[in-house]
């Protein structure tokens, strides 16, 4: 019989070890039986484990091996205790209600309209209700991979966030906001006749501020709220014409309205504009 030799290049395995049987797969008498002397000695190891298993002491009840109670309590973690354990881990998911789940693109997009009217994420996480981490997460997600599904009490609480909400949250003036809806009432204006001059006159900010709208850019928290008052002063008036300069300015406004499209509605349409 040609007996393996061993190969390892740090230590050298004797026959008659039960490495020497496990490891380079000998089967001669002395390594088999060294292999079989180590497994009945941990039998009997693992038996004297078990003997010495906790007892309860409990004074109202006595709880027996094989049971949840003596794993929890006690501590015990012998083959039974640990089978009740998992049996009642699996009963108890089994029985809770399963997570309603909804896509999380909508969420991000929720959060996307809310920042883009000035809110930021704390804001949002105040009005709706939910931890500003969530919504972090909702919309960063982790390690540059964004979740494909959110919680749907997630998403029920950002569209619960209304207009009103939006319009009365504090805001400070130089904060940046989404141009859509003062872009929107200065078309409306614009159908009317009001040139941009005369709306940048009327709410107390550079005409430049006008036109950078028009181009689809977006503005601050001071200039939205100018062109907000202007529009609520304008909006059911028509601008002087009682001289040349002014008939001209007022045709050119109204020219260009119908050109782009615009209307009196215009702002109207706009998600912000009426209060959910």
């Amino acid at each position: 019989m040609i007996l393996p030799i061993c190969d390892c290049p740090r230590t050298r395995h004797e026959h008659g070890t039960r490495i020497m049987y496990n490891k380079h797969l000998c089967k001669c008498p002395a390594c088999t039986k060294a292999n079989r002397d180590y497994t009945r000695e941990n039998n009997q190891k693992k038996r004297a484990a078990a003997s010495a298993l906790p007892v309860c002491a409990c004074p109202i009840a006595r709880h027996e091996h094989g049971t949840r109670d003596m794993y929890g309590y006690h501590k015990c973690r012998c083959t039974p205790c640990g089978e009740a354990n998992r049996d009642y881990n699996r009963r108890s998911s089994a029985l809770k209600p399963k997570r309603e789940m909804a896509d999380a693109n909508l969420a991000r997009a929720r959060i996307n309209v809310l920042r883009n009217a000035g809110m930021t994420t704390a804001e949002i996480a105040h009005l709706c209700g939910v931890h500003a981490k969530v919504i972090d997460f909702a919309r960063l997600g982790h390690n540059g991979r964004k979740p494909l599904k959110v919680k749907a009490s997630t998403l029920r609480a950002l569209e619960a966030i209304s207009y009103r909400d939006i319009a009365t949250l504090p805001k400070p003036a130089g904060r940046k906001v989404d141009g859509d809806l003062p872009r929107r009432q200065i078309q409306s204006l614009y159908s009317l006749g009001w040139s941009g001059r005369a709306i940048s006159e009327c709410a107390g900010t550079a005409h430049t501020n006008i036109s950078w709208l028009l181009t689809g850019r977006g503005t601050s928290e001071e200039v939205r709220a100018a062109i907000d008052y202007a529009y609520n002063k304008l909006r059911l008036t028509r601008p002087p014409e009682d001289t040349p300069v002014a008939r001209s300015q007022a045709n050119r406004a109204r020219s260009r309205a119908a050109a782009e499209g615009w209307s009196i509605d215009t702002a109207g349409d706009h998600e912000y504009a009426t209060a959910a």
